[in-house]
C-alpha cells in the first residue's frame, strides 16, 4: 500500500507517525505534503519518511490512498489542486476534514467529463498519537480492496466504527469534541481536589486513575454507567450527595448541551 497524506499537522502527523510505527506502511511508500518543511522535516529526522513536496499534485503521483488532513476551510482549495491529477480508477481520497461532506467533497472533486471518485470520510481523535483513537469511517463509491486498505491503517491507530454519514456529527461530538469535555471535567475535578486541600499534580493523578478504574469497571462487567454508579451510593451518603449537588448545578444538562452545540 502506497498512502500520501496532504497535510502533517497534529492530526496528519499523527497517522503519518502511527501508520509507520505499527508497520502498515514502509516509509519509502509515504509521500508527504504540506506548505510548512518544519512539520515534515520533523518525520525525516525520525525516519519515518524520505522527504516530502509542497506540491499536492506531485505528492498523489501513484498512490492508493490520498489522506486529506488539513483543516476544513482548506479542503475545497485542496481538493480542486487535485483534482484532475487523479487516477479515478485507482485511487482513493480520505478526508479528515470534520464536517465536509460527501456532496461537497464530490462538488470539488468535479472534472467534466471524469468518472466518480471513491470517497472516505474518517474523523479521528487526537488519541490517535498513541494509537488510542477511536476513529469512524463512511464511504461512497468505494471499492472492496480500498475498503480493506482504509481499515486496516485506521485500526492500527486505535478502534474503528463503521456508520452512515448521517451519523458523523454525533460521532464527532462524542469523541473527537469529546476528548475535550473528558478533560474539561478531569480539570474540574482536579480543581475540586484542590478547594480539598489537595496539591494540583497530587489531584490530578487521583482523578486520572479514578478515571482509568471506572473504564475499567464498563469494559468488565458489561454494566451501563448508572448500574455501576449506584454500587458506590447509598441513602445519605457522601457520593449520592455529591451527585446530587452536581445535578443542582445543571450537570448532566450541560453535558447534552454541549454536545448538541457541535450540530
Amino acid at each position: 500500500m502506497k498512502i500520501t497524506i496532504i497535510g502533517v499537522g497534529n492530526i496528519g502527523g499523527a497517522i503519518l507517525e502511527g501508520t509507520v510505527r505499527k508497520g502498515i506502511v514502509e516509509p519509502a511508500n509515504i509521500t508527504a505534503s504540506d506548505p510548512h518543511p518544519d512539520f515534515a522535516e520533523k518525520f525525516i529526522r525520525k525516519n519515518i519518511i524520505a522527504g516530502y513536496t509542497a506540491d499536492n499534485v506531485r505528492a498523489i503521483q501513484g498512490a492508493d490512498l490520498v489522506i486529506v488532513a488539513v483543516k476544513p476551510w482548506l479542503v475545497e482549495k485542496v481538493m480542486g489542486e487535485i483534482a484532475g491529477a487523479l487516477d479515478r480508477a485507482k485511487q482513493a481520497v480520505v478526508s479528515i476534514a470534520a464536517g465536509v461532506t460527501f456532496d461537497r467533497l464530490e462538488q470539488y472533486l468535479s472534472v467534466a467529463g471524469s468518472g466518480a471518485v471513491e470517497l472516505y470520510r474518517v474523523i479521528p481523535n487526537t488519541a490517535i498519537s498513541l494509537g488510542r483513537s477511536v476513529s469512524f469511517i463512511t464511504r461512497r463509491n468505494t471499492s472492496a480492496a480500498h475498503d480493506e486498505q482504509v481499515r486496516t491503517l485506521f485500526a492500527a491507530l486505535g478502534e474503528i466504527v463503521d456508520v452512515d454519514e448521517s451519523e458523523m456529527t454525533a460521532c464527532t461530538a462524542l469523541s473527537s469534541a469529546g476528548i475535550a469535555y473528558a478533560l474539561r471535567y478531569l480539570n474540574a475535578a482536579m480543581q475540586g481536589g484542590k478547594a480539598l486541600g489537595l496539591d494540583g499534580q497530587k489531584s490530578l493523578r487521583i482523578v486520572m486513575k479514578t478515571m482509568d478504574g471506572a473504564l475499567a469497571l464498563l469494559e468488565a462487567n458489561g454494566n451501563c454507567p448508572q448500574a455501576e454508579i449506584d454500587k458506590v451510593t447509598t441513602p445519605g451518603g457522601v457520593t449520592l450527595k455529591g451527585l446530587d449537588a452536581m445535578e443542582n448545578g445543571g450537570f448532566t444538562r450541560a453535558v447534552i448541551n454541549g454536545l448538541l452545540a457541535t450540530k
